[in-house]
């Protein structure tokens, strides 16, 4: 700040110093402080410039403006909540968990191989086939006949469960190899039909007999007729032999009915017939003869 002479002459611009003191209001209702500003003049002497009074309030009133403030500020902010910004929500990715591995087992440890001789191993013996009583028992390699209408069936095991081979006809001659075996039911027996064919036949249930051990004379079988055969005349009338097998060739002879012959040749099919060839036991008459027709039985082996 310059100063110049007159400036200096009139008072200094400095501040000395302040006094306080207490005063009263013209209303005296508080009570304040006045601070008074002194000038210093030419001659020395200190004079008032000016009476300005500045009035200090107590530490009350500082207390409670502050107090004022702080409400002003908490009030919203209770009511409002905070004025922080709110964090924008997230979607957990859901993250994939790794399968749990399959434990892998221990290797067994190895067994050192036993010293020991293994036990012997019993051997299961099948118990023996009970012994059957049979009526009119059968005897082993002797010759029987099938006594039963409609005749039996040939099986290739003793049940009748087994398949069937073929049918023996009433009164056909066999031999008796084996038996007898009961199974479901029945009496069973093995038995050749002394053409090449061996196999189970029933005997009977226990109280019927289907296969007698009484042969006696020989019979007349319903049966196709084989070379080696020894045949009879079944025909009631007279067979027409010829000299070669079918209905057109020449008649060579008549048979008559219970005629017997042997068969040498055969068969022949012709002309819906199945031809043999006989021959007389005088060999008289040779030629070729139908076995039948229809069922009907023209000439049946002997047995």
């Amino acid at each position: 700040m310059s100063r110049d002479s007159d400036s200096e002459s009139r008072f200094e611009n400095q501040t000395g110093h302040q006094c306080k003191e207490w005063r009263f209001s013209p209303s005296d209702r508080c009570p304040g402080t006045g601070s008074y500003i002194y000038a210093r003049n030419a001659t020395g002497a200190e004079s008032p410039v000016a009476g300005i009074c500045q009035r200090t309030r107590p530490a009350k009133n500082l207390y409670l403006g502050l107090l004022a403030m702080t409400l002003l500020w908490v009030v919203p902010v209770l009511a409002c909540g905070s004025f922080q910004p709110r964090p924008t929500p997230t979607r957990d990715i859901p993250v994939a968990v790794p399968a749990a591995e399959t434990p892998v087992p221990d290797e067994p440890t190895p067994t050192a191989p036993s010293t020991a001789p293994p036990s012997p191993t019993q051997t299961s013996i099948p118990s023996p086939t009970p012994t059957v009583a049979v009526r009119n028992p059968l005897t082993i390699g002797e010759p029987a006949r099938i006594t039963v209408p409609g005749g039996l069936n040939v099986r290739e095991q003793p049940t009748i469960r087994s398949p069937a081979v073929t049918l023996l006809a009433q009164d056909k001659r066999i031999t008796v190899l084996e038996g007898p075996v009961s199974s479901d039911g029945y009496i069973w027996w093995k038995v050749d039909d002394n053409q090449g064919t061996v196999g189970w036949v029933a005997g009977g249930q226990g109280i019927d007999d289907w296969i007698s051990p009484h042969v006696g004379e020989a019979r007349p079988i319903d049966r196709s007729p084989v070379v080696g055969d020894r045949v009879i005349v079944t025909l009631n009338g007279e067979l027409t032999v010829r000299s070669l097998p079918g209905i057109g060739s020449s008649i060579v002879a008549r048979a008559r009915t219970n005629q017997t012959f042997s068969v040498v040749a055969g068969p022949q099919a012709a002309d819906g017939y199945f031809w043999y060839q006989i021959r007389s036991d005088d060999g008289a008459v040779e030629g070729w003869a139908a076995d039948g027709r229809e069922g009907e039985r023209w000439l049946s082996p002997l047995e």
